[in-house]
């Protein structure tokens, strides 16, 4: 069990490191934000040993660091980038439908190739690491979390995601949705493991989807589904994009029943 003592160790550890990255890399650097992504994970964990005094110290630090990430998300300065070749309809989830024909030209053939490697959550078994990893999720437009089962370390993630290739095409959210293209949410998501998934982390990075901050109520509600997660035992990082990704084009009523009656 950790005591008092040994969470205000913890705790004092962690801020010299993030000293350090600050320092180092600059207080708005990728590099401090995975840093402290990975201290939340870690006092995830922590939080299962803990009790009394000590319990309530790692609670309060896991809140400040979730509000200081948070606030580097929101203050981020994010590249000009085109608008995604998406659109967007319903209100209440948001669905975001990638572009079929620029799929089909682009990803097709290598999703194909991945398609045993995603699974529904609830199928999901990932492996107890020793440090903690990042995967690829997507959360459907019929509300469930798929996940491309191959891990990222942390520092993977602050070198780019493109460094992981299937069939030489870099692997891209679209390709955990071949069937429909539609999503409600998607980033990268990071489990708490013990003895099962206790908690996750997550965010809703995804530069093809660009979700809204909306999208994080999907997140827990299909975690919730899926693994009967309390939505407390998911953080949930979003990310400062447009309440609509590039203000699409909106389906209309007939193309919204036809899509739902393809589901």
């Amino acid at each position: 069990m950790l005591t008092e003592p040994d969470a205000k160790n913890l705790i004092e550890r962690f801020s010299r490191l993030e000293l350090r990255y600050a320092e180092q890399y600059g207080p708005y650097s990728q590099a401090r934000v995975f840093f402290l992504v990975e201290e939340l994970v870690t006092l995830r964990f922590a939080l299962l040993e803990a009790s009394g005094a000590g319990m309530e110290l790692l609670r309060q630090q896991r809140h400040e660091v979730l509000t200081r990430v948070q606030h580097l998300y929101d203050t981020a300065s994010l590249p000009e980038l085109a608008p995604p070749p998406v659109r967007v309809f319903g209100s209440n989830p948001k669905i975001i439908e990638f572009d079929r024909a620029l799929y089909t030209a682009r990803y097709a053939s290598a999703a194909e190739a991945m398609r045993d490697e995603v699974v529904y959550m609830e199928q999901w078994e990932p492996e107890l690491q020793s440090r903690p990893h990042a995967y690829m999720y997507v959360v459907d437009d019929q509300g469930r979390m798929r996940i491309w089962t191959r891990p990222f370390r942390m520092g993977d993630l602050v070198l780019g995601r493109n460094r992981a290739k299937i069939s030489g095409v870099p692997v891209a959210h679209p390709m955990l949705v071949p069937e429909r293209l539609q999503v409600i949410a998607a980033g990268e998501i990071t489990p708490v493991i013990s003895g099962g998934i206790t908690s996750v982390v997550a965010n809703l990075k995804s530069g093809h989807f660009r979700p809204p901050p909306s999208a994080a109520a999907a997140v827990r509600s299909a975690c919730a589904k899926a693994i009967g997660l309390d939505p407390a035992d998911c953080d949930v990082l979003t990310m400062p994009f447009a309440a609509s990704p590039a203000a699409p084009a909106t389906l209309d009523r007939s193309e919204t029943s036809s899509a739902r009656s393809r589901m």
